[in-house]
């Protein structure tokens, strides 16, 4: 029997994918990718810490991973405007964030033009000695409102996982199910008119499946989160696919009502296309 949720899921879009490229042409088409996208940023993106010599190694490394470990597959990366715009997603990696790197590296290497995508991260993990100034090196910023703002204002690309460290008390069974969302990305998407385009990541609640995330380990180490997982921090070869929907425009004004109504409009977007994307994987590895 057909199920009628999925039938009324519009057909996912040609994956877009690209021949495997020898270590050294890769390298370089990090680097030329790169110095174009930075190029296309109003403000330098200096003035958030990114680096472009420690920025070309670390995504030449998250590169490889995502062509040839990951073997990603992006659907629809047509979907992404050339101008300012929010992308949402849906947030399941664990250990590392690995679904937002196959995600940002998506956007560098196999979108025309190529975009660099600030990511919003907490604040807790901007603060580490060296997992933040990694993440600022690479464009991530502090995940508040203020620099979300002027970063769309400045017409750049920003990421947020709508769900926040939610995520990291979600069991295994309870994988690709949306925890509550919560309203900033809307409110700052409705102040700067700038386009949502939701995204559903499949791949990341399989990488490594988190096992326990107890509040003495947090405490610990001082992060929102310290998964436990079999794999430790290192994932599994799943086969990632991201599925870039149509953006939504903003209308209306900045009201609790308008926020609400935005934050449901994103959220059904992204479960239809998890149900698209789940529904169209042959296999987790393959």
């Amino acid at each position: 029997m057909t199920n009628p949720t999925l039938a009324a899921v519009p057909a996912t879009p040609r994956a877009r994918s690209r021949p495997p490229l020898p270590s050294r042409t890769l390298r370089e088409e990090v680097r030329r990718r790169l110095v174009e996208a930075r190029d296309r940023e109003r403000t330098p993106p200096e003035r958030y810490g990114f680096d472009l010599r420690a920025a070309a190694r670390m995504f030449w490394a998250t590169a490889v991973l995502y062509r040839h470990y990951f073997r990603a597959e992006c659907h629809g990366l047509e979907h992404l405007p050339a101008g300012r715009c929010l992308l949402a997603a849906n947030h399941g990696s664990h250990a590392l964030a690995w679904d937002g790197a196959n995600l940002i590296t998506a956007c560098l290497l196999d979108a025309e033009p190529a975009r660099l995508v600030h990511a919003m991260a907490d604040h807790r993990l901007m603060d580490l000695p060296i997992l933040g100034a990694a993440a600022r090196r690479i464009g991530a910023v502090d995940g508040t409102r203020a620099t979300c703002i002027r970063l769309l204002r400045d017409d750049s690309a920003v990421l947020a996982f709508p769900e926040g460290s939610r995520t990291h008390d979600r069991t295994f069974r309870q994988r690709y199910r949306l925890s509550p969302f919560g309203p900033g990305f809307a409110h700052v998407a409705l102040e700067t008119q700038a386009p949502i385009v939701p995204v559903a990541v499949i791949g990341c609640e399989e990488e490594a499946p988190i096992l326990a995330n107890p509040r003495w380990l947090r405490k610990l180490v001082r992060t929102h989160a310290a998964p436990i997982t079999p794999t430790l921090v290192v994932p599994l070869p799943v086969r990632y696919r991201i599925h870039v929907g149509a953006p939504i425009e903003p209308t209306g004004g900045l009201t609790a009502a308008n926020v609400s109504a935005t934050v449901e409009r994103v959220r059904t977007a992204i479960e239809e296309l998890i149900a698209r994307g789940l529904a169209a994987r042959r296999h987790v590895f393959w």
